[in-house]
C-alpha cells in the first residue's frame, strides 16, 4: 500500500501557517515565552563579574539609623559628594530626585512650622537674617560644581504644559534627530528635572528609567528617550555616567576602544540607525553599544553576589578612613542610591531576585565597559529566524513523508534540540539573543500537523498489512513491515525469491469418497498446518488453489538464506503430513487412505507486488520462474519424489541432502532444466550411508543419460536393497526406465 506524500505536506504547510498567524496576531504571547526563555539563559550563565568599574554608595538601613529619617538635608549629600571627589571618583551619580528645595534649610524651616506664639520670635529673626551661608541647596550645588557629577532626571507622561527643560549642552545627543527618532524611541510628555541651581552646577544629567515588561521584570533599559512633545532627546543615566567619567576613569577598567575625553575632545553620545525605522547602535567615547530597534539595551545581569562586591554603605563614606575610601572609588564611577527598606525602588530581574534600581544602572555600565552587552536586532533577526524556520519546515516536509512516524519524531526532536541548544550557545559565546520560540513554534506545529496525517497513514498501512499478510507471514516479518511499511513495494518490483508449489497427490480421487464437510475439514486441517510451517520459516503464503498451495520466500521483505528457509519448511511439511495421517487414521469416520504431497521449489528473479483489479488486489508473484516452479512441482507425479528442486536452488543449499534426477524440458521452454530430489537437511547429508546412496543414485542417472541400461539397472537394483531415504518410488521409476532401455 503506497503511502501518500501530498497529505502530510499539505498538513505541515497548514500547521506552519497557523503558527505564523499566532506569531503575528498574538505577539505578546510569543514575546512572553521568549523573554522567559532568555531569563533562563541568564540564570544558567549570568554575566561574569570582573573588577568593578562601578561602586554603589547605598543609603541603607544602617545610614538611616545613624543619621535619622528621610529625606536627609542636602548638606549631607554635599559632604558625600565632596568626600567622593576628594577620593578621586571618576564620576559621582546621584540616583536621587532633587526637584524641590530642601525643607531643612534654615530659610525654609519656618514654612514647615506650626503657627504658635512661642515660635514667633524665632520666625521673625530667621526672616530678617542673611542665611545664604547656611543654605543647604547652595552647599550641594557648590559640591556638584566642583566634582564630576551626574544628576537624576525623571521622565514622566505628564501634561503638555509641564516643565520640560532642554538637555544640558554637554549631554546633548548627536546623530539621529528627534524627528527621526519620533516613531522609534520611548517618548514622554515631560521630565522632572533637578533644581536649576543643581543643573547648572552638574557635569551631566540623564534619565533613570528601566523597561518594565508585563510581568514586572526588568530585562532592558532605554539609553535614549524623547520628551518635550518629542522635541528633545535625553541620554540615559548610564550613558551620562560614562561620558562624565571618561577623563578620569581608571585605565585598567577601560576597554581598548574607550577614548579618554579631554576638554578639547569631549565624548558625545551618538545615535546611529535608519531614520523613522530603527536604531542600530549608540556610540560613546569610542564604544559601540548595540541596541534594540527603539534604542534600548538588554541588561546582562551578574549573579546576585556581585551586589555585595560593588556596595559601599554611605556611613563608610561619611565616617570611614580616607585612604580606604580612595582605594575603593578612585578612577571608578560611583552611584548614590537608596537600598534601605521603605526607600529603595526594588526591581525584579531575570535571575529571579530583587535589586535596587541603582544596581541595575550599575549593571548596564559594567556590561558596556566589559563589552558583554546582549544584542538582538528585532527588526532584522525576526524575519531571518522565521525565514530559516520556513526553510527547515520545507526540508522537513520534503523528507518527512518518506520517513516513519518514529523516525520523523526523532528528526523533529533533534531539530528542536539543535534550535534551542544553538540559541543558548550563541548567548554564552557571543551574547547574541536568538529567539528559538517563534521558529520552534513554526517547526512544531508544522511537524505535528504533518505527523497526525502521517500517523493516520501508518495506521491505515498497518491495518492493511495485518489484514493482507497477518495470516501468511511470520510475526517477526510482519512486525518489520508494520514498523516500516516502506519495505512493502506494492506497486511491483523485480527481486530474487524462492517460489514454492505443492499439492496433495490423488486428491480428486480422495475427495470423491468424502462428503463436502469432510473435504472442508481435511483441507482446513491440512492448510492450517502447512501455513503455520511457512510462516514459522519466514515465508509468505501466496494463495490456496484447491488442494494446492503457493508460497514465496524473500518477499515482500528480505529474508536471509531464503532458499535454505524454504527447504527446511518443505522438509517439515513432510513430517507434518505424517502426523496428520496418524490423526486421520485414528478417525474411523474419515476412512482416508495415506495422504502424500508433492513439492516443487525454484530460486530465481520474479515479479512480485500487488496484482489484480482496482477493486481487488492481492500480493503475489509472477514471471517465467513461477511457471517453471509449477512445472517442477508437477514432476513429482512422474518421478515419485516428494520434493523436487531446481539446480539453481540446489546450488544455493549445497549442504542439504539431495540427489540428481536428470534434466527435463518444461512445457513452453526449449532449454532443459536440471532437477534434484531434496531428501533431507545437512545432518542427513553428512551420514555415510546417504553419501553412498547419493553417489550410487547419481551414477545410475548418469548411466541412463548415457544409454547404458544394464549399468543403470545394476545401480538402481542395488539401491532397492539398501535404505531408500524416502525415494523408493523414485528408484522404481528409474529402474523401470533402465529395464525399458535394456529391452
Amino acid at each position: 500500500m503506497k503511502r501518500g506524500i501530498f497529505g502530510p505536506r499539505l498538513a505541515g504547510i497548514v500547521g506552519a501557517a497557523i503558527a505564523l498567524a499566532v506569531i503575528f496576531y498574538e505577539p505578546a504571547l510569543i514575546d512572553s515565552a521568549r523573554d522567559r526563555l532568555f531569563d533562563q539563559y541568564q540564570r544558567l550563565s549570568p554575566r561574569a563579574y570582573e573588577t568593578a568599574p562601578v561602586r554603589v554608595v547605598e543609603i541603607d538601613d544602617a545610614a538611616l539609623e545613624r543619621y535619622g529619617q528621610w529625606p536627609w538635608p542636602r548638606h549631607r549629600f554635599a559632604s558625600i559628594v565632596e568626600r567622593l571627589d576628594e577620593a578621586g571618583a571618576a564620576a559621582i551619580v546621584l540616583d536621587i530626585i532633587l526637584a524641590e528645595p530642601d525643607r531643612t534649610s534654615p530659610a525654609n524651616v519656618p514654612a514647615n512650622w506650626l503657627e504658635a506664639p512661642v515660635l514667633a520670635p524665632v520666625v521673625s529673626e530667621l526672616s530678617t537674617s542673611d542665611l545664604s551661608g547656611v543654605d543647604h541647596d547652595a552647599r550641594l550645588a557648590a559640591a556638584l560644581a566642583g566634582a564630576p557629577s551626574v544628576l537624576h532626571l525623571t521622565a514622566r507622561a505628564g501634561k503638555a504644559g509641564d516643565a520640560c527643560p532642554a538637555p544640558l549642552d554637554a549631554a546633548k545627543v548627536g546623530g539621529m534627530s528627534a524627528a527621526e527618532l519620533a516613531r522609534i524611541a520611548p517618548s514622554f510628555r515631560s521630565v522632572v528635572p533637578s533644581l536649576p541651581q543643581f543643573r547648572v552646577a552638574a557635569s551631566g544629567e540623564g534619565f533613570a528609567r528601566t523597561g518594565l515588561s508585563n510581568d514586572a521584570v526588568v530585562r532592558s533599559a532605554p539609553l535614549i528617550a524623547l520628551a518635550c512633545e518629542g522635541r528633545e532627546i535625553y541620554p540615559g543615566l548610564a550613558l551620562e555616567a560614562l561620558r562624565v567619567a571618561a577623563p578620569k576613569l581608571d585605565p585598567t577598567l577601560r576597554p581598548r576602544a574607550f577614548q579618554t575625553a579631554t576638554p578639547n575632545r569631549p565624548c558625545r553620545t551618538h545615535v546611529k540607525g535608519v531614520a523613522g525605522q530603527s536604531v542600530s547602535e549608540i556610540s560613546l567615547c569610542g564604544l559601540h553599544i548595540p541596541t534594540t530597534e527603539d534604542g534600548e539595551v538588554w541588561v546582562y545581569y551578574a549573579a546576585p553576589e556581585a551586589m555585595a562586591q560593588r556596595r559601599i554603605s554611605v556611613v563608610d563614606i561619611l565616617e570611614g578612613d580616607s585612604a580606604a575610601i580612595e582605594d575603593a572609588v578612585r578612577g571608578r564611577i560611583v552611584m548614590i542610591g537608596a537600598s534601605a527598606e521603605g526607600l529603595r525602588d526594588v526591581m525584579v530581574t531575570p535571575l529571579g531576585d530583587e535589586r535596587p534600581g541603582v544596581h541595575i544602572h550599575a549593571e548596564i555600565i559594567e556590561q558596556i565597559l566589559s563589552g558583554r552587552t546582549l544584542f538582538r536586532a528585532w527588526d532584522l533577526m525576526r524575519p531571518i529566524e522565521l525565514a530559516l524556520a520556513g526553510f527547515v519546515v520545507l526540508l522537513l516536509l520534503l523528507f518527512l513523508p518518506r520517513l516513519t512516524a518514529a523516525t520523523g519524531f526523532a528528526v523533529w526532536l533533534l531539530l528542536i534540540a539543535a534550535l534551542f541548544g544553538g540559541a543558548y550557545a550563541t548567548f554564552t559565546t557571543s551574547q547574541l539573543l536568538i529567539d528559538p520560540v517563534a521558529p520552534g513554534l513554526v517547526l512544531t506545529l508544522s511537524f505535528l500537523s504533518a505527523f497526525v496525517v502521517l500517523f493516520q497513514q501508518e495506521q491505515v498501512a498497518r491495518r492493511f498489512i495485518r489484514g493482507a499478510f497477518g495470516k501468511f507471514l511470520s510475526p517477526l516479518i510482519l512486525e518489520r513491515l508494520e514498523r516500516d511499511p516502506g519495505l512493502l513495494k506494492l506497486e511491483g518490483e523485480t527481486r530474487e525469491i524462492t517460489a514454492f508449489f505443492s499439492d496433495i497427490r490423488g486428491f480428486t480421487t480422495i475427495s470423491q469418497r468424502l462428503s463436502a464437510i469432510q473435504v472442508t475439514s481435511l483441507l482446513n486441517q491440512y492448510f492450517t498446518e502447512m501455513t503455520r510451517i511457512v510462516t514459522e520459516h519466514n515465508g509468505l503464503v501466496d494463495k490456496y488453489m484447491g488442494d494446492g498451495l503457493a508460497a514465496m520466500w524473500n518477499a515482500p521483505v528480505d529474508v536471509k538464506n531464503h532458499p535454505a528457509q524454504a527447504a527446511r519448511a518443505s522438509l517439515s511439511m513432510l513430517k507434518a503430513v505424517d502426523k496428520l495421517n496418524a490423526v486421520w487414521r485414528a478417525d474411523d469416520k474419515m476412512g482416508l487412505p495415506e495422504i502424500r504431497i508433492g513439492i516443487g521449489l525454484h530460486t530465481d528473479e520474479a515479479q512480485v507486488g500487488n496484482f489484480g483489479s482496482e477493486d481487488h488486489l492481492e500480493y503475489s508473484m509472477l514471471g517465467d520462474m513461477v511457471n517453471l516452479t509449477s512445472r517442477i512441482e508437477a514432476l513429482n507425479k512422474e518421478y515419485g519424489a516428494p520434493i523436487i528442486i531446481s539446480a539453481a536452488m540446489q546450488s544455493r543449499i549445497p549442504d542439504f541432502a539431495a540427489v540428481p534426477l536428470g534434466r527435463f524440458v518444461a512445457s513452453g521452454r526449449s532449454e532443459t532444466t536440471e532437477i534434484f530430489a531434496l531428501v533431507g537437511d545437512e545432518v542427513l547429508a553428512r551420514r555415510p550411508a546417504f553419501h553412498i546412496f547419493a553417489e550410487t543414485f547419481a551414477a545410475g542417472v548418469a548411466a541412463l543419460e548415457a544409454g547404458d541400461g544394464d549399468a543403470a539397472r545394476r545401480y538402481f537394483s542395488a539401491l532397492k536393497r539398501s535404505e531408500t531415504f524416502g525415494l523408493g518410488l523414485t528408484i522404481d521409476v528409474f529402474l523401470s526406465k533402465a529395464e525399458n532401455l535394456v529391452q
